[in-house]
């Protein structure tokens, strides 16, 4: 048996579609010995969210644009993702993998390309307690006490690497296998099933929502003399920044 962990950075992920700009991963055996690794960049062929090049900025992207536009798009890279996340008896972790996940699906529709099928563990659900291990993926790799001092945050590769290390410290602190945790944790393996059914059922609660409000405005009698209720300072500006992180599903 074999892991693979992996990471996706996108350009961004307006309209509910991510944009990826780069995949990265790290295959290892079962001991955690790493079998190779690396950092698959590509032009994202869109804009980049502002938010991501900002100055003060919790999210920095680990290439330029020009370094991301200078690349093959994710078309090229396609057939190579596809047999890593397929490979043979292998096993795929990811922090938050629905959305990574996610980005897959969306590119391969954005280049008409046959989506194909996969699931990933997801170590944010796993590696947590309330009282204990919680926070981003730096944040619980300190709680374990990972060195993950070599690594750069959101650069793919890094990222992948920092989960291996994180589910190894994660096992070593619990006395757990990797196949057991795996056992427990069915209900956190995420396809690209369940992603496709997740946003099916995000788009029919947002027609039913727009449907009720509809009913409601006509039963009030509507109009342009109703009262509008502006958006909360700060609130789109927060929307978009998590647009530039993650497709969501509420």
């Amino acid at each position: 048996m074999e892991y693979l962990f992996f990471d996706v950075e996108c350009a961004n992920c307006f309209g509910g579609v991510g944009k990826m700009c780069s995949f990265g991963y790290v295959l290892t055996d079962e001991s955690f010995n790493i079998i190779e690794s690396d950092d698959i960049v590509m032009n994202p062929e869109c804009e980049f969210d502002w938010y991501l090049y900002k100055n003060k900025n919790d999210i920095k992207l680990a290439y330029s644009q020009e370094f991301f536009r200078s690349k093959p798009n994710f078309q090229s890279h396609y057939e190579r993702i596809k047999s890593l996340l397929t490979r043979p008896g292998v096993k795929v972790f990811g922090f938050s993998s629905l959305n990574d996940v996610g980005f897959v699906v969306t590119a391969c529709e954005r280049y008409n390309l046959p989506v194909f099928d996969f699931a990933a563990y997801d170590l944010e659900r796993i590696v947590k307690s309330d009282d204990e291990i919680f926070g981003s993926l730096e944040e619980r790799c300190r709680i374990l006490g990972v060195d993950s001092s070599d690594l750069q945050a959101h650069k793919s590769s890094d990222d992948a690497v920092m989960t291996m290390r994180l589910l190894k410290a994660f096992c070593g602190k619990k006395s757990l296998s990797v196949e057991s945790v795996m056992k427990s944790a069915q209900n956190v393996l995420y396809s690209t099933k369940t992603f496709i059914r997740k946003r099916e059922e995000r788009k029919e609660k947002k027609i039913r929502q727009a449907r009720y409000a509809e009913s409601r405005k006509n039963s009030r009698g509507g109009g342009a003399g109703g009262r509008k209720n502006p958006p909360k300072s700060g609130a789109s500006l927060e929307k978009r920044r998590r647009d530039s992180r993650t497709i969501t599903f509420d």
